[in-house]
């Protein structure tokens, strides 16, 4: 009965896949990068591309395209829409973005005239406001607004608090310092990117987005977790990188749902054990700060898949990390001070889903032969570093499928290397081999290898031509 189950499970996965590809290769047939082109085949026509083409008009003939859904008409010089778009009955999804020369209230009145437009990117550098118009998009779902640092953000939100529908507000970009309570007022918010402003604060009246699922904060100039999106109680995503946050306050408790938290490049120094209360958290990113220690409780996050350490000051790894069972990613690159060789030595029974791993940067001029015990490692990154060889145990690495090797100080091509019979992709850029083995023939399922910058003479790069010639050869 199992094997049935199993095998009609099988089936079901073969002919999705099959299914999606089929789909994918559907969507290349109907996507256009030119009007002209489009035009032959307009029955045909679902997405069409005409950035960069510096339009200053969008011909009438448009309104051909009975079967567009999706048109992207960003950094032009358009001024006006014709009407004929508003004939399109598929066109759900417009960007206008970067057309400084825009007539905002006329665009309005046309883009209010199409039906199923529930997405729209609109807005230029120089934008101070929205026409009252763009509240009459009543099947807005998503907009993206491009504008001004000064802009009138009280009104803006105010519009579009009329649009009861809106769902996802991207408000990024625009180098704001601050923003008006009235953004409390788009209270069905489940997606809120304020990214890349020069925010420090947020204000209070936010704490009325009780809906918003994911959040995007990052590269503005918070120094702590904002009182005002504790209420978000069903937030998944949480991006808040790129600030100046010194401590993980309490506040970070408020979010039981959390699956994803990004706090790289901030000034934290150490990790708060309130970090280890978010149960549901699949990927934790804190990389670039300058923590120093991390506690052994990192073990009760027993959902993390992903975990990035990189670039901190961490001069040890906690006993107990090698056993959350569901981490496929891990990343501790440029942490010097871990002794690596001494940490797998005795943690390696562990990282049972363990299929990437990145050591690369640290200075280490040995590895543990016992790393060759996470047995379903798919990709290794031990690049700049000091390596001159690796464990002959590596040879029995059979789900590995890339080795970065780069920058180290190979004199010989590595042995075990040949051994990993299904290994995809190898680099061994910028170190010095300069003979390349027969055995290399082994490896029947390499597909890239990058050598560059080694003093490889060209007879054996051709060597590898002869033995391997289905391979890519970078150099």
């Amino acid at each position: 009965m199992k094997k049935t189950i199993l095998l009609l499970l099988i089936i079901i996965t073969f002919f999705f896949n099959l299914n999606l590809k089929a789909q994918e290769i559907e969507d290349k047939k109907t996507f256009y990068l030119s009007l002209d082109s489009a035009l032959n085949e307009p029955d045909r026509v679902k997405y069409l591309d005409l950035t960069w083409q510096y339009l200053i008009e969008l011909p009438e003939t448009i309104g051909q395209l009975k079967n567009l859904e999706v048109l992207n008409l960003g950094w032009n010089k358009l001024i006006i829409l014709p009407k004929e778009i508003i004939n399109l009955p598929k066109l759900k999804r417009v960007a206008l973005n970067d057309n400084p020369k825009l007539n905002m209230k006329k665009i309005f009145r046309v883009l209010t005239q199409i039906k199923n437009l529930n997405d729209l990117s609109i807005g230029y550098s120089n934008l101070k406001d929205i026409p009252d118009e763009v509240a009459g998009l009543k099947s807005l779902e998503s907009i993206e607004l491009l504008c001004d640092s000064l802009v009138n953000t009280e009104h803006v939100f105010s519009v579009l608090a009329e649009i009861k529908g809106l769902e996802r507000l991207k408000f990024h970009r625009n180098k704001i310092r601050k923003i008006h309570d009235n953004i409390g007022l788009l209270m069905n918010l489940s997606y809120l990117d304020l990214s890349n402003n020069k925010l420090s604060a947020l204000p209070e009246k936010l704490i009325k987005l009780k809906k918003v699922r994911e959040l995007y904060l990052h590269t503005n100039e918070l120094t702590e977790v904002p009182n005002s999106i504790t209420n978000m109680k069903d937030l998944i995503i949480l991006d808040i990188h790129n600030n100046r946050l010194s401590d993980i306050s309490s506040r970070i408790a408020y979010f039981p749902n959390l699956q994803r938290l990004d706090l790289s490049e901030n000034s934290l120094a150490e990790v708060s054990s309130r970090l280890f209360t978010l149960k549901s958290l699949k990927s934790l990113n804190i990389s670039r700060n300058d923590i120093k220690e991390l506690p052994s409780s990192i073990a009760l996050l027993n959902k993390l898949e992903e975990l990035n350490l990189s670039y901190n000051s961490l001069s040890d790894l906690p006993a107990g990390l090698d056993r959350i069972k569901t981490l496929k990613s891990l990343e501790i690159a440029s942490n010097p001070k871990i002794n690596f060789l001494r940490f797998f030595q005795q943690n390696n029974k562990g990282f049972s889903r363990l299929d990437y791993l990145d050591l690369s940067n640290n200075k280490l001029d040995s590895l543990s032969g016992r790393i060759s015990q996470i047995e379903h490692l798919r990709a290794l990154k031990l690049s700049n570093n000091s390596l001159t060889h690796i464990p002959e145990s590596m040879g029995e690495m059979r789900d590995l499928k890339e080795l970065d090797l780069g920058g180290n100080a190979f004199r010989e091509f590595p042995t075990p290397v040949m051994a990993m019979m299904n290994l995809e992709k190898l680099v061994l850029d910028f170190n010095k081999v300069a003979y390349i083995p027969e055995d290399i023939a082994k490896m029947k399922q390499l597909k890239e290898i990058s050598l560059r910058y080694n003093p490889l003479p060209e007879k054996e790069v051709d060597k590898i031509r002869t033995l391997l010639p289905q391979v890519k050869i970078i150099r």
